[in-house]
């Protein structure tokens, strides 16, 4: 599938077959595993996460698909550019996600090798360790190499495979699936392509193995690198995150009553909605964010950070005000959630932005230059100099700038998940209510007033989807989150009507290199 793993393969091959003396090629002693100890077999995990969530600055996997699946929602409008301009355009030639989808396959052979080596030892590679060792260590580590794999392939699917129809066969082949190391170039050429009932079905059951063998948390007595690591609740998230992209709504419903229903009090919305994004250390359960499930940790100064989320930030971080950022929320957004007016007219702010922590919190207002205020941000690009925009402000906003930790699993999502999976049960007042924890962490009374929960009564489905877009908005979920409804997609600043939520226009190319080297797709 990719020329490394090619001309290695092909080197193998030679020097197995012969060529030159017998003697010279003999080997005296059989080959032994890369993990001849629980040490050894940590490194499997280490660099799992490593090849997902880090790299180079403007080439990190995770990162490349944030970015260009955040342009495709309605909820945004961008700078048109020469460089930037193709992020929409999900058949044309893109960088980044053919970096991503390469770097991608390269976790999942690791993840694959590592797992063989556990099934060629009976599911125990270390039997000789104590059954507490088996427990806190060889079955943790196999299910974060569940986690990372299960995790790899669902961003795959959702970049570059179809949406999934409840009660449909499913039957479209999607994405390369290999399950097992290829031990020839035959079989590298030819992975099976799964369809995309395969990949979910693939996905679910690495989710839940993952689930049933880590641990709920990693005590402070541990490593202090063991704190950035999955746990069986970020694994519950990305199940229920699975199953909610099936329309499974009521097994979603339940993973999201397991992580809050049974966390034990580490996770709740206590704090201010900008504390899961301004931490620049090692997080430990003192000091970590009370919402925050599962992050990226650049708190390192040696980590390579990801710069490429300049795309879709206001700030870059110490560089200043970002003048090549391109994704901002669309006029249309700007008036349904009452922010403004009119930005295309107008400058002012309305209560409901001005009463909302993550509007005055995490988000950014650059203004018009000749109609701008002393200390207003003013966009200097002509393209956008004559309207209000609105811009996400996430990234970047720790002591260190660019060594900021990024969150990637929060408990906001799984709350308004279950609430908009409760709304669709019938149990409105149980929607009211997980819609009522986010909207009140995020009021400020001394702007608003008082809160005024929500009732039953009250709630619509479009209160919660708003909540949402605000919620969870410059994170890569709008897309997702209306393809998991089945919602057709509204245009927003790209015209009128909507898309189908399964064009085609939302699946991503696969990349040429691959279709050049992969002899199974399409057939």
């Amino acid at each position: 599938m990719k020329k490394i793993l090619l001309y290695s393969l092909a080197l193998g091959l030679l020097l197995a077959s012969g060529g030159c003396s017998k003697d010279y090629f003999e080997i005296e002693r059989p080959p032994q595993t890369a993990w001849g100890t629980i040490d050894e077999f940590e490194r499997a995990p280490i660099g799992l996460y490593a090849t997902l969530f880090n790299g180079d600055e403007w080439n990190m996997p995770w990162v490349n698909v944030t970015v260009v699946k955040t342009s495709m929602g309605d909820d945004v409008d961008w700078v048109s550019s020469a460089e930037w301009g193709y992020w929409r355009k999900t058949k044309e030639y893109n960088k980044y996600t053919d970096r991503a989808f390469l770097v991608m396959y390269r976790a999942i052979a690791t993840a694959n090798n590592a797992l063989e080596f556990v099934e060629a030892n009976n599911g125990n590679p270390f039997p000789s360790e104590s059954e507490q060792s088996i427990q806190h260590n060889v079955n943790r580590i196999i299910g974060e190499l569940y986690f990372i794999r299960g995790y790899t392939y669902y961003l795959l699917e959702t970049t570059f495979g179809h949406a999934y129809v409840a009660g449909n066969a499913n039957s479209k082949q999607d994405i390369p699936m290999p399950t097992k190391y290829p031990k020839s170039i035959a079989e590298a050429k030819n992975p099976k392509i799964g369809t995309t009932q395969e990949v979910y079905d693939l996905i679910v059951a690495d989710f839940q193995k993952a689930k049933e063998l880590l641990p709920e948390e990693y005590g402070d007595d541990m490593h202090p690198s063991y704190q950035v690591r999955a746990s069986k609740f970020a694994a519950s998230a990305m199940l229920m995150r699975a199953y909610f992209q099936r329309g499974e709504y009521d097994k979603a419903k339940l993973e999201a009553d397991f992580i809050i229903d049974q966390n034990g009090g580490r996770y709740n919305l206590t704090e201010d909605p900008i504390a899961a994004f301004s931490t620049s250390t090692i997080l430990t359960s003192t000091n970590r964010p009370k919402e925050i499930i599962f992050y990226l940790p650049f708190f390192d100064q040696t980590a390579k950070a990801p710069l490429h989320l300049t795309a879709i930030n206001h700030s870059a971080g110490a560089w200043g005000l970002c003048t090549w950022v391109e994704t901002h929320m669309s006029n249309s957004t700007i008036k349904r959630l009452g922010w403004m007016t009119d930005p295309l007219t107008d400058t002012t702010l309305n209560l409901a932005a001005k009463r909302d922590k993550r509007f005055t919190q995490l988000f950014a207002v650059r203004y018009p230059k000749d109609k701008a205020k002393e200390g207003q941000v003013i966009d200097t690009r002509t393209e956008i100099d004559t309207i209000t925009t609105i811009w996400p402000y996430k990234y970047y906003r720790g002591p260190k700038d660019f060594n900021t930790n990024v969150p990637l699993i929060r408990l906001a999502e799984i709350y308004l998940t279950r609430s908009i999976c409760r709304f669709k049960a019938g149990d409105k007042s149980g929607a009211a209510e997980d819609l009522n924890v986010v909207r009140k962490r995020a009021w400020n009374t001394t702007v608003g007033g008082p809160y005024v929960e929500v009732t039953g009564a009250d709630i619509t489905e479009n209160m919660i989807h708003d909540e949402r877009l605000i919620e969870m908005f410059g994170e890569n979920d709008r897309i997702d989150y209306l393809r998991a409804l089945k919602m057709d997609i509204p245009k927003g600043e790209r015209g009128a009507g909507t898309d189908p939520y399964t064009s085609e226009d939302f699946v991503w190319a696969i990349p040429t290199r691959e279709l050049l080297y992969n002899e199974s797709i399409g057939q």
